[in-house]
């Protein structure tokens, strides 16, 4: 961090980095997946899940969580659906930042809850073009 006495409205607190503020904002993020991470798991204990599984796919600079389903398959988690969905989406697209780019992923999240172990098996679509010009041959 550096002052600078500099600055147009005379702001002589400590500035930042670039690098630093991103550091920073993972930092934080982690923090936020790591306390929702034992809330939910906490929450579908409570109702006796014991697996949690996902598919999510991206392309085209958007994405989603497709589906979440839950065992044993008679418990109803309806309320916890969006908060599930984003939960599932920030541990996928931490492991494998920008995948919804371009051509995409896809993959799934399986969750054992009992052994508080999360799965992720991801898939990254990449398209290779080769191009070859002859003139004149």
């Amino acid at each position: 961090m550096t002052n600078d006495p500099g600055a147009p409205n005379g702001d002589s607190r400590p500035r930042t980095s670039a690098a630093a503020d991103w550091d920073e904002r993972e930092r934080k993020a982690g923090e936020a997946r790591r306390r929702e991470r034992v809330e939910l798991r906490d929450l579908l204990c409570t109702k006796g899940v014991e697996r949690v599984e996902a598919g999510y796919d991206g392309y085209g600079d958007s994405g989603n969580v497709n589906h979440v389903t839950v065992s044993p398959t008679d418990i109803e988690v309806k309320e916890l659906a969006t908060r599930l969905a984003d939960f599932i989406w920030a541990i996928a697209y931490n492991l494998n930042p920008g995948f919804e780019i371009d051509d995409g992923g896809e993959g799934t999240l399986t969750w054992d809850i009992g052994k508080d172990r999360i799965d992720v098996n991801h898939v990254a679509f990449i398209y290779d073009s080769f191009e070859s010009v002859h003139e004149d041959v």
